[in-house]
């Protein structure tokens, strides 16, 4: 079977300026973000784990993972059951490098998050999701295996 064709951009992503790459004291807030959620900017130097979470995890965190290339997806505390576990679904994909965490700042239910771009839903697009993170993990500046 022949490789999926990827496409180069996913319809409705926002791509943003990149703020910087510096590093911040673990435990101490960034500033100066672009976007919501950002997706660029001061970040701590640890990453998360992958995975999924049901409680929030710091957006200075997560920088760093996006940094690294991976996805993060960002929900609303209040999407349902159901909208949870597809997610769930989805990072335990292999090799997916995805982060899935509730977000109380978020202006959009479901957002998705790479380095430099953001697409935003209200409504979950199951197979937009996938398109994204196949299209946009792997291309943060730091190449990590992990």
């Amino acid at each position: 079977s022949k490789p999926e064709a990827v496409s180069s951009s996913v319809e409705g992503t926002v791509d943003y300026d990149i703020v910087s790459r510096d590093h911040i004291a673990q435990g101490t807030s960034g500033s100066g973000y672009n976007s919501n959620p950002p997706t660029s900017g001061p970040h701590w130097q640890g990453p998360a784990k992958n995975g999924f979470y049901d409680s929030a995890l710091p957006d200075e965190q997560l920088l760093h993972n996006l940094e690294h290339g991976h996805i993060w997806i960002a929900y609303k505390p209040d999407v349902g059951d159901e909208i949870k576990n597809k997610l769930k679904g989805i990072v335990q994909k292999e090799d997916w490098k995805v982060v899935i965490a509730p977000r109380e700042t978020n202006d959009a239910r479901i957002a998705l998050v790479a380095w430099g771009r953001v697409l935003k839903m209200d409504e979950p697009d199951y197979e937009k999701i996938e398109d994204f993170i196949r299209t946009y993990r792997n291309r943060g500046p730091e190449k990590t295996p992990e």
